[in-house]
């Protein structure tokens, strides 16, 4: 700026005269809060800065040491950088370093990685691992029910190129996924605890899955992508009992129905419908999640705030939908159970929507709406809803 300044007017520029326009005005002093959010605009960003690992110099390594009965201040044995002995060793020219142990741990030599994690993926469409144990594959874990199966989708998975993607494709469209979850005296008799998977088995769904589902069925689900988490609604006095005064202030707008991925989680006080349904609090890292059956679930599917406000929607939906009785209620039923009644389901749940619309006559704004409401409550609170089978 100071070099245009020197040069004689004759000699600038037309590009030279409006930088210098500009530099005028910025100066100004009635312009000042003008030119200070353009010179903010003007600096470069900054990318965002984050903590991570890095490897001390090779001359100053941090000693580390067997510690007597784990207490820090009493170390015995030093050790050094290596991997378990019992499976492939290191490359001889490779450092001992985190480098090369990521490295070892995806190499095809490893077949721990590969099997793990297949066996975590296996458990999740059915429920249960090829080896039960899907946190622990060492001594006291269980041995698998079909090591060869175990050993081809392992390899398999490294063989094209470690994708998810196409593991769950393998599996998905396997005989074995499509298999019935019927069950037959016959196959009841060779295989009780279906361990050698003559069957589907019926497997009750993740909590967060089952909120998702109805929210999807009613169509309130939010299929935004990323952002912070959000506060949907549960019952007053979860989290001023779990951790003092602090109160749960429940989202509004499509943060209200945005995925469970996105639930605000606070280890002492986890979401009080997935704590219902088994989900795991944040005190500690599980691989495999209980899975329980009792009172309270049926009582959260006919009365939790969720399935109340999906059902709500739902049903206000169906009242105002230029269809008879049997067609909405067959909407209905493919929407949240993904088929089709049977000819004594249909019958029997338009029997309970007359029951129903007889009883909530007065109901206000609308009998027909809350007729309909009650409908998909019932929906909801079906066993086949909450399990896949």
């Amino acid at each position: 700026m100071d070099t245009l300044l020197a040069l004689p007017d004759a000699q600038l520029t037309a590009a030279q005269r409006e930088r210098l326009h500009e530099e005028f005005l910025l100066s100004l002093p009635e312009l000042a809060d003008e030119a200070a959010r353009i010179r903010t605009l003007r600096k470069p960003q900054q990318p965002p800065i984050s903590l991570g690992f890095r490897e001390r110099p090779p001359e100053n390594p941090r000693p580390t040491f067997i510690r007597n009965r784990g207490e820090y201040l009493q170390p015995t044995d030093p050790v050094t950088p290596g991997v378990p002995a019992f499976l492939n060793p290191l490359t001889t020219d490779a450092k001992r370093d985190r480098l090369a142990f990521a490295r070892w741990l995806v190499s095809p030599e490893n077949p721990l990685t590969a099997r793990v994690t297949v066996n975590r993926q296996w458990a999740a469409f059915f429920g249960r691992g090829l080896v039960k144990t899907t946190e622990d594959f060492g001594y006291q874990g269980e041995t698998p029910t079909h090591p060869e199966l175990l050993d081809w989708l392992a390899v398999e998975f490294v063989k094209q190129g470690w994708s998810l993607k196409k593991l769950h494709r393998l599996i998905v469209t396997s005989a074995t996924y499509a298999q019935s979850s019927h069950v037959t005296p016959k196959l009841l008799a060779a295989d009780r605890d279906n361990r050698l998977l003559s069957r589907f088995p019926r497997v009750r769904l993740d909590a967060e899955i089952i909120r998702d589902a109805a929210l999807a069925s009613s169509g309130l689900l939010t299929e935004k992508i990323g952002g912070p988490s959000v506060y949907p609604p549960q019952p007053d006095g979860v989290t001023e009992a779990a951790y003092g005064s602090t109160k749960w202030n429940a989202s509004d707008g499509q943060d209200r129905y945005r995925r469970s991925l996105y639930t605000f989680s606070k280890r002492t006080a986890p979401f009080a419908l997935y704590n219902t349904f088994d989900g795991p609090t944040g005190e500690a890292c599980i691989a495999r999640r209980d899975v329980s059956n009792t009172p309270l679930q049926a009582l959260s599917l006919l009365n939790d705030i969720v399935f109340t406000e999906a059902a709500q929607v739902f049903g206000k939906q169906l009242a105002e939908r230029k269809a008879d009785d049997a067609a909405r209620l067959d909407e209905a039923f493919r929407r949240i159970v993904c088929r089709s009644p049977s000819d004594d389901e249909r019958t029997t749940l338009l029997r309970f929507l007359e029951t129903q619309s007889s009883r909530l006559i007065d109901a206000k704004p609308s009998a027909e709406a809350a007729a309909w409401t009650a409908l998909v409550r019932a929906l909801f609170s079906l066993d086949e809803v909450v399990t896949k089978g």
